[in-house]
């Protein structure tokens, strides 16, 4: 008893955290997440509150009944499941951020969000995939990408304008692809960032991306086609530090590369993503294995790069084995039948 009372004295005495040291922590505690998830956070965390201040509910600290009343209200809109899981965790986040037990994982939500995800199931309302940006969709790409353009305006490109512009996209499609890139990851390369090989191929570090947020970075591998599109758009008065494509956010990656497929004739929803998404669909069609798929697009997991080549995959599979070893035979003799599969006599 005396021992526990030490104890608690010695608790009670310990000296509370000072203003600037509480400051610290909260703003260490935030870059945990990147600056783009905090930004989403902000946005979803404010349609929360403003929300609950109409409904007369208290948002902070909030009650799990209010959680799933406010996400059943954003899925009876015909918001994606994305879009409520990202809600979901605002709430998360600024109710640990001010000290609060999170209402956003009790069963009540979690049985909410189940019911909305097999409703727009049923519905058909499957997340919008981006199109692959296979090696066809690359040829085709290249064999328009340097043609002028005609804007919104009606202004059409020069030759000059047009051969500039050209030799970037065929440079930026082309290392996503290789590298198997993301959106936001092309945007940040720099001319520091990429190294030319003697036997025509690069080497580009990645040193930060959506799974390593530590910063270790990446040593990613460009092909000789590839390699020698990065040196075509790299002046030679460039700095280290210049931005390898010009471009300054992700958004901007994704609307250059819809265009060029656009151009192309290409039909589909292309985005920053697409180039990623058909290296994965061409190695597996090669017969690359999923993990190394996954290794070289740096996948926390291979449920996604499954997903994606899940065609190619099937098309590797036991049946499509089958047939084409049967392909292979120069003659088939028909099985014996057992007694009994006969088919009845007509006559």
């Amino acid at each position: 008893m005396t021992r526990c009372t030490a104890v608690s004295d010695h608790a009670s005495a310990t000296p509370a955290l000072r203003e600037h040291q509480i400051r610290r922590i909260v703003d260490a505690a935030r870059q945990s997440h990147s600056a783009s998830t905090r930004r989403n956070y902000a946005g979803a965390w404010h349609r929360f509150r403003r929300w609950a201040d109409e409904e007369g509910l208290e948002s902070i600290p909030a009650k799990p009944p209010t959680v799933a009343a406010y996400l059943a209200k954003r899925g009876a809109s015909g918001l994606s499941m994305a879009s409520l899981r990202m809600d979901r965790a605002a709430i998360r986040y600024y109710h640990a951020e001010a000290g609060h037990p999170n209402p956003a994982d009790s069963e009540g939500v979690r049985r909410v969000l189940r019911g909305l995800s097999r409703r727009a199931a049923n519905e058909g309302c499957t997340p919008k995939q981006a199109s692959a940006l296979t090696a066809r969709c690359l040829r085709a790409i290249l064999a328009t990408a340097h043609l002028p353009r005609t804007g919104p305006r009606g202004r059409t490109e020069t030759a000059n304008v047009a051969h500039r512009r050209g030799r970037t996209d065929v440079a930026l499609v082309s290392v996503m692809r290789d590298a198997m890139l993301r959106r936001s990851e092309a945007a940040r390369l720099t001319w520091n960032d990429v190294e030319f090989w003697s036997d025509g191929t690069a080497r580009i570090i990645v040193r930060r991306s959506k799974n390593d947020q530590e910063g270790t970075g990446a040593v990613l591998y460009i092909g000789s086609a590839a390699a020698g599109a990065l040196r075509a758009i790299h002046d030679s008065d460039a700095s280290p530090s210049d931005r390898v494509f010009g471009i300054r956010s992700g958004r901007a990656v994704s609307n250059r590369i819809a265009a060029a497929a656009s151009a192309a004739g290409l039909r589909g929803h292309f985005s920053g993503h697409s180039p990623r998404i058909g290296m994965a669909r061409d190695l597996v069609a090669s017969g690359e294995g999923i993990v190394g798929v996954q290794v070289a697009g740096r996948w926390a997991s291979a449920q996604m790069p499954a997903y994606y080549a899940r065609a190619e995959l099937i098309g590797n599979g036991a049946v499509a084995r089958f047939y084409g070893r049967i392909d292979h035979l120069s003659t088939l003799s028909a099985p014996s039948c057992p007694e009994g599969c006969q088919s009845p006599d007509p006559g």
